[in-house]
C-alpha cells in the first residue's frame, strides 16, 4: 500500500478509531476499500489503454526503422552484414536495376570520384 509501513498503519487505525468510533470504523473502512479498489481499476485501465496506443506507433516506427535500414527487403529472415556490394566489386542485381533505373552508370560509384 505505497510507501505506508505496519507502523504508519497503525497510527492511522488508532487515529481513525478515536475519530469515527467503534461502530462506524468498519463502515468507514469498506468506503475506503471500495475507493482504493476503484482507484487501481481505473490505473490499471488507463495503463492498458495507453500500452496499446503506443503499440501502433512502435509498430510504424519498426517498419519506418525497417524500410530505411534495408530498402530492398534483401535481408528478410537473414540475420549479419548487409552488403551493398558484391567482395568482387558488383553490384548485386536488385541494387543494379535501381541505380540504372535512377541514371547512374557505375553502381555503387560516387560522381564525387570522378571530378
Amino acid at each position: 500500500m505505497g510507501n505506508l509501513g505496519s507502523g504508519e498503519l497503525l497510527v492511522i487505525f488508532f487515529l481513525a478509531l478515536i475519530v469515527l468510533g467503534p461502530n462506524k470504523l468498519p463502515d468507514a473502512a469498506r468506503q475506503v476499500g471500495r475507493a482504493v479498489n476503484e482507484i487501481r481499476r481505473i490505473s490499471s485501465g488507463f495503463q492498458r489503454e495507453m500500452r496499446e496506443a503506443m503499440q501502433e506507433p512502435a509498430h510504424a516506427v519498426d517498419e519506418l526503422k525497417q524500410a530505411v535500414t534495408d530498402p530492398f527487403g534483401e535481408t528478410s529472415g537473414r540475420r549479419g552484414r548487409r552488403h551493398s556490394v558484391s567482395p568482387d566489386g558488383e553490384a548485386p542485381p536488385v541494387r543494379r536495376a535501381a541505380w540504372e533505373e535512377a541514371g547512374e552508370d557505375d553502381a555503387g560509384e560516387d560522381d564525387a570520384s570522378e571530378d
